[in-house]
This record gives C-alpha cells, sequence and structure tokens, in this order.
C-alpha cells in the first residue's frame, strides 16, 4: 500500500491525465478500425449495388472484316478493332435463345480515307457481317456474310429473321434453323435501315431513307424515301408508301415500329435540309417533324401527325403496344431527347422533351419492367414507365457508340455490342439492378 502511494506521488498528476487522454484516443481508434474492417467484410460479403446497369460479362466477337485469326477450324474467332466501326440493330427470337446482331463495320466511304488499299467496288462486299449469338450457352453460333447490315428482325411464328444491306439495297430472308439466306432486291439506292415485322398480316416492313444516286450528288431521289412492305411468305415486294413529301428535297426515313393491338404501323420523318448547303451544323427546317401512321394490309397512310417543335430529326423509336404509346427519339434537338406519343389519340403528350446523350438511336423497352432504354453514341439513358406517368432513371456511358441495345425479358439480360474493348469488339452483357427501387 505504501508502495502504491509512492508510485502515485511520483507521477505528475499533467502528464497521469494526457496518459489516460491517448489511451482513450486510442481505444476510440481502434474502435473506428475494427468497425471500418466490419463494414468492408460486409459489403464485400454483401455488395451494395449503387448502379442501375451491372456488366456482367464482356464476350469478345468476330470483327467486321475477314482476318487471319477466323478459319475454317475456328470461323468465329474473337477480331479486332478497326476505326469508324459500327454496329445497328440486333433482334432476339425467345424461343431459340439466338440473338442476331448487325455487325455494320466501317461506312465503306470512311474506311477507304483510311485504308488506301481498301476498294469499295470489290471489298464492300466484305465489310461487316450478322453476328449469331446464342443467349444462353453465351457464346458465338453462327457469322453470315451479310455485308453493311442495319435493320434486322426476327419473325418468330416462320423462324425467319429479316436483315436490310444498306449498301447493296437487300433485304435478307435468312433461315434461322440452317442460318442460309436468300436475296430480296429493292430499288436502287434505297439503302433500307429499320426493318419491323407485321406478325398479323405476315408483313415485313422497311424503312428506306435513300441514299443520292452518284457519289457526285447531294439529292437523294423522292423515290428512295419511302416505305417497302414485302410479303413474308413469298418474298415479294407488294406495295411502297412515299414517305419523301416535303419541302424541296423529300423527307428523312426513322425507324418503323408495328402496333398489333391497333393494327397500324408507324414511322417518324423529318424534312431535309439542302443537302447543297456548305454549313456542316444547317438542321432541317424547324417544325417539319412528323409521326406516320399507316395500315400495312392496306398500304395507305392513315395519319400524319406533326410532332412538338421541340423534336428535331426524330429517328429511334419504340412502342408500348399494351398502353399503346410511342417513344421517339429526337436526334438534332439541342440537347438530344426523347417524347412521347399517345398513338390512339395520335397526340403527343403534354411534357417537356427529356434530355438523353448525343446521338440517340436505338430505343427499347422492357415490357415486365417498364423500363424504357435509350441507346445513344454518348451513352444509354434510363427511364421507368408507370402508366402515363414517366420519369428519368439516369444515364451511363460504356464507351463511344453505345448505339445498339436489346433486352432479354426472359432473364433481364442486357446486351451492348462495343466497337473497342481491349482492342476487339465484344458483346457486353448487362443485367438490370431493380434492387435499386424506382
Amino acid at each position: 500500500m505504501a508502495e502504491a502511494s509512492l508510485i502515485t506521488a511520483k507521477v505528475p498528476g499533467g502528464i497521469g491525465k494526457r496518459i489516460l487522454i491517448w489511451i482513450f484516443i486510442w481505444a476510440c481508434m481502434l474502435s473506428l478500425l475494427v468497425s471500418l474492417i466490419v463494414r468492408m467484410v460486409t459489403e464485400f460479403a454483401h455488395p451494395v449495388l449503387t448502379t442501375r446497369l451491372i456488366t456482367e460479362q464482356d464476350i469478345p466477337l468476330p470483327g467486321a472484316f475477314p482476318d487471319t485469326y477466323r478459319t475454317s477450324q475456328n470461323p468465329f474467332a474473337p477480331g479486332i478493332a478497326v476505326l469508324f466501326d459500327h454496329f445497328d440493330f440486333m433482334s432476339l427470337d425467345t424461343r431459340t435463345h439466338l440473338l442476331f446482331i448487325a455487325h455494320s463495320g466501317p461506312a465503306p466511304d470512311r474506311e477507304q480515307q483510311v485504308n488506301p488499299q481498301f476498294d469499295p467496288a470489290k471489298d464492300a462486299k466484305y465489310d461487316g457481317n450478322v453476328v449469331v449469338f446464342d443467349t444462353v450457352q453465351k457464346k458465338v453460333v453462327g457469322l453470315l456474310n451479310i455485308p453493311q447490315v442495319a435493320g434486322i428482325v426476327v419473325a418468330q411464328d416462320l423462324h425467319r429473321v429479316y436483315a436490310a444491306d444498306a449498301n447493296d439495297n437487300i433485304i435478307y430472308d435468312i433461315d434461322e434453323k440452317t442460318l442460309r439466306y436468300t436475296q430480296i432486291q429493292l430499288q436502287d439506292n434505297d439503302s433500307p435501315d429499320g426493318v419491323a415485322y407485321d406478325q398479323l398480316d405476315h408483313l415485313i416492313l422497311v424503312s428506306d431513307p435513300g441514299t443520292p444516286p452518284t457519289p457526285d450528288s447531294n439529292i437523294i431521289e423522292r423515290k428512295n424515301q419511302n416505305e417497302t412492305i414485302i410479303n413474308a411468305f413469298t418474298d415479294k415486294v407488294v406495295a411502297r408508301i412515299p414517305l419523301g413529301v416535303d419541302g424541296q428535297w423529300g423527307d428523312d426515313v426513322g425507324h418503323v415500329r408495328y402496333d398489333p393491338g391497333l393494327q397500324r404501323a408507324f414511322v417518324a420523318v423529318q424534312q431535309l435540309a439542302d443537302p447543297n448547303s456548305l454549313d456542316p451544323n444547317l438542321l432541317p427546317p424547324p417544325r417539319t417533324a412528323w409521326l406516320v401512321e399507316f395500315n400495312p394490309a392496306t398500304q395507305h397512310i392513315v395519319t400524319r401527325m406533326k410532332l412538338p417543335d421541340a423534336c428535331i430529326t426524330p429517328h429511334g423509336m419504340t412502342i408500348d403496344t399494351n398502353l399503346h404509346i410511342a417513344f421517339i427519339a429526337c436526334v438534332d434537338e439541342d440537347p438530344s431527347s426523347l417524347i412521347r406519343v399517345d398513338l390512339q389519340m395520335m397526340k403527343p403528350i403534354a411534357e417537356f422533351p427529356w434530355p438523353v446523350p448525343l446521338k440517340p438511336d436505338l430505343v427499347v423497352l422492357d415490357n415486365p419492367l417498364h423500363v424504357v432504354f435509350v441507346a445513344c453514341g454518348a451513352g444509354i439513358a434510363i427511364f421507368q414507365e408507370q402508366g402515363r406517368a414517366f420519369k428519368w432513371l439516369g444515364s451511363y456511358n460504356f464507351g463511344i457508340n453505345t448505339h445498339s441495345i436489346a433486352i432479354n425479358e426472359q432473364t433481364q439480360e442486357i446486351y451492348v455490342p462495343l466497337i473497342k474493348q481491349g482492342g476487339r469488339p465484344i458483346l457486353r452483357v448487362l443485367r438490370y439492378n431493380s434492387s435499386m427501387g424506382n
């Protein structure tokens, strides 16, 4: 007892207090460190997902051109990335689980600019392909030598796929079981783009924006600005609906979509600006965008509805066929935007345009989740649909030229082809994270 009193007496009171304070501080720091470690372990074991698009897998794809990697022993070998490459439409057959990907490749004139050995007259036929991807096996199972392919659609009831060769003015009819195909020739310079399927009348609907007849001309002939209708049983063109009816130089023709409940098809058009203008930023005339409703069975236009003044160059489109609402991407609006149209009333929904990233192209709808995706050159915008209510959920960037997107409603997987990841074209498989709520 005397010894303890002596030791206490030898330690000055201020020093003793400081020691107790330091002990308290170290205890707090140790407690905080333990708490952080426990939190990190918990998050690794049960990660909290803070994005709506989760990358599941990147799968290398064959290149836009034949290369030394692609052999008879390895016909689907991953290729290498090339400048100005492009992916366009995709279409999924939910019965066979085959996803058909339009790998357009570079435009022949752009390829010639960077590759002096490229001869468009003979090499364009090797520029691009259709990739057939098995969504169950997660691998490429087919590669079709269809160049400059743009629009593509699956006719599930016929077990056939229809793909548009924009460079050669051909629609390819592909047998889904054998992957063999036949050609349906369109008019010269039609330059087919978007393709849709009228499953009630078994008609293939093709949007033709057209292309100038010669390299020296910038003017598209009006006969090439049309909607071509093809009988899916006979592969014969049964009608052409003229769409280039406005202004001095006609109209640009956007994507076509079919609503089986209304038994009508819809396509957006925009009056063209002066093709001979030297102004690279020249926009189409204001207030000259239309949504055209037509009856594929009778091949007659039903309504031409003027789109809002804030929509310039409508192009990409999808339809909620349950609510009969169209979602239309306005490419040249500033900023680029998405608008909605009530197709039963043929009237735009009264609201401000919804901004999206630059260069919107494909618009798709996940029906079970009521989520709209807009694939743009500069990213992917996501919106939530709740009846007639609508709201923006976010925009995500996965690199350049993310123009194409497809949804697997059975698995909630999302497919986005990218032109260059690690020096290769790839198919990125994403999953929508619905746990974030709305």
